[in-house]
């Protein structure tokens, strides 16, 4: 579940695969508010914006990064902990290395 895919993305922070997978993963899950939750309480946010920074040459983990925090922050109640986790300036830093 929601748990196992944070705790791989913690386990296996250098590996772009997983981050990507995950990521995308993540972006799925939080389309539902109870995974939403989730995926809050697990570390989520602070886990998908850790792969922002760490592969932020890789377009795939970034699309799906941005994704899934667009997902989480449409709850309102999620908004805080993406900004304080560094959310909103892992998407800038992602579109303008990646923008076209």
């Amino acid at each position: 579940g929601v748990e196992a895919v944070v705790a791989a993305m913690k386990r296996h922070g250098s590996h772009t695969d997983v981050q990507h997978q995950a990521c995308m993963a993540l972006r799925e899950l939080a389309v539902d508010e109870e995974n939403d939750a989730r995926i809050v309480v697990s570390g989520g946010v602070e886990a998908v914006v850790a792969a922002m920074k760490r592969h932020g040459s890789h377009a795939g983990v970034q699309q799906q990064a941005c994704a899934a925090l667009n997902n989480l922050a449409i709850n309102d109640e999620n908004d805080a902990r993406v900004v304080d986790s560094g959310g909103v300036e892992a998407v800038v830093a992602a579109m303008k290395r990646h923008g076209s």
